[in-house]
């Protein structure tokens, strides 16, 4: 598996077209207060041994969206948050983001799981999550 395609020189890997076309992607590297905060969240949230295990996720600027992309879970499955200070993300934003920051030979999707497993910690958040599909053996 590839590993994300942003290219700094802005040579664009999103397909179709837009109605709006969003800005540059940057990359914002988290500072260091900013990791020992969110190192110490995790180990509040989630104990020592996980925050020891925790793998910061990389941030990026898409206009004024706020961008996270990481490898989670057991399998590092690709895992972007992309959220918007006052309104939803555009589907421009989230197209952009999700062909610019992740491998173009993976498929994700934005899950709406049962209600009771529902999850919503931020306003204005949308993920995207790496899915793998069954019928891919059969092709």
């Amino acid at each position: 598996m590839s590993g994300p395609v942003h290219d700094p020189r802005g040579e664009s890997q999103v397909p179709g077209t837009f109605k709006y076309r969003p800005g540059e992607v940057v990359e914002t590297p988290f500072t260091a207060e900013e990791i020992a905060e969110y190192r110490s969240r995790i180990e509040t949230n989630l104990g020592p041994i996980a925050a020891l295990a925790f793998k910061l996720p990389r941030r990026y600027r898409l206009d004024m969206c706020n961008i996270l992309v990481s490898r989670d879970g057991p399998n590092e499955l690709w895992h972007l948050s992309i959220s918007h200070p006052h309104r939803y993300p555009t589907w421009d934003e989230i197209k952009t983001a999700r062909y610019e920051l992740c491998p173009l030979d993976i498929t994700m999707a934005m899950m709406l799981p049962p209600p009771m497993m529902y999850v919503n910690t931020h306003d204005n958040t949308f993920g995207l999550w790496e899915i793998t599909d069954p019928r891919e053996a059969i092709l």
